[in-house]
């Protein structure tokens, strides 16, 4: 499924991939912090090609944990963003035709795909439709074989009031983590220390501690 995120959004992301690379992050306040868990099922060490590995979130109350306050707050109409990468680490093809992974929605979600040399990413946003609801599940489908990893990318994501609507929420981030016990640190451990292609030295390590990267072998 190959679909387009609605523009607000899209504008929305475009700017915060800057300020989080070369235009001053520091210099923007964001007022909250919100950290929020996101399900993985089935949550295995190993799929194969065509299986559906599915990403599930879901919030009736539309309070977000606020990592700065250790409080939750309350966002019933605001604009949220969503990333995730499918990314090869090792034993797998550069650049295929068609990408590492189809994504598929079961909530309705509409989406935009990018596709990498080394890995496939869909961006999306959720809590400005007609439904104003807060969840979402998204399928994706391995094509290739080898080892890969779920990112749930660590770029400024906004939270803010919906464009669509009159009301007001202050400009905040928002980091999402894999919602489970394990995410399979000895599968990257196995890649050998020549192969991992990571800089600095331990970075993949300390975000799969963080639940910020699952780690999977597709066979």
């Amino acid at each position: 499924m190959r679909n387009t995120v609605y523009l607000p959004i899209a504008l929305l992301f475009a700017g915060l991939l800057c300020m989080g690379t070369q235009c001053h992050k520091d210099e923007i306040e964001f007022q909250y912090d919100f950290i929020e868990k996101i399900n993985l099922v089935p949550a295995q060490k190993s799929y194969n090609i065509g299986d559906t590995i599915w990403l599930q979130y879901s919030n009736p109350t539309k309070r977000l944990y606020d990592n700065k306050t250790s409080q939750l707050i309350s966002a019933d109409t605001v604009a949220i963003g969503f990333l995730i990468g499918f990314n090869s680490r090792y034993d797998a093809p550069v650049n295929p035709t068609g990408g590492f992974c189809d994504f598929v929605s079961a909530s309705g979600a509409t989406f935009n795909i990018h596709y990498d040399v080394y890995g496939t990413s869909a961006l999306f946003g959720f809590g400005c439709n007609n439904n104003n609801d807060y969840n979402f599940s998204i399928g994706i489908i391995p094509r290739q074989k080898g080892i890969y990893s779920l990112d749930l990318w660590g770029a400024p994501r906004s939270v803010t009031g919906c464009p669509n609507r009159i009301s007001y929420f202050p400009l905040s981030t928002i980091a999402y983590r894999f919602n489970v016990a394990d995410c399979n640190k000895d599968i990257y451990l196995e890649i050998p220390t020549n192969s991992r292609g990571e800089s600095p030295k331990g970075y993949t390590e300390s975000e799969i501690d963080k639940k910020e990267v699952y780690i999977v072998k597709v066979e």
